[in-house]
C-alpha cells in the first residue's frame, strides 16, 4: 500500500515538471527597441520572424527558436539578389 502512494506521488510531481515547462527570452528584433531599431518587423510567427532594413529595405529571417534565436539571414530572390521590401514606408 505504502508503494501505491509513493508511485502516485511521483506520477504527480512529474506531471508538474513537465506541464510547468521552461521560461525563456528570446532574443528577437521587437517593438520595444522603438524608433532607435534599424529593422522593423515584417512577419512574426512562434518560430521565426521576418523583418526590412529601415535603410537598405533588404529583408532577413531571423531565427525565434529556443536553442538559436537571434540568428539573421537575408532573403534571396530566385536570381540570387537580396530580396527588397516594395511594401508602405
Amino acid at each position: 500500500m505504502k508503494y501505491k502512494y509513493l508511485f502516485i506521488v511521483v506520477v504527480i510531481l512529474a506531471m508538474v515538471f513537465i506541464l510547468s515547462g521552461c521560461d525563456y527570452k528570446h532574443v528577437d528584433v521587437s517593438e520595444e527597441q522603438g524608433e532607435n531599431s534599424r529593422f522593423v518587423i515584417v512577419e512574426k510567427t512562434y518560430t521565426w520572424g521576418v523583418v526590412r532594413d529601415k535603410y537598405t529595405g533588404v529583408m532577413y529571417v531571423v531565427s525565434r527558436g529556443t536553442y538559436n534565436s537571434g540568428n539573421f539571414t537575408v532573403l534571396i530572390n530566385a536570381d540570387g539578389t537580396p530580396m527588397i521590401w516594395e511594401g508602405d514606408e
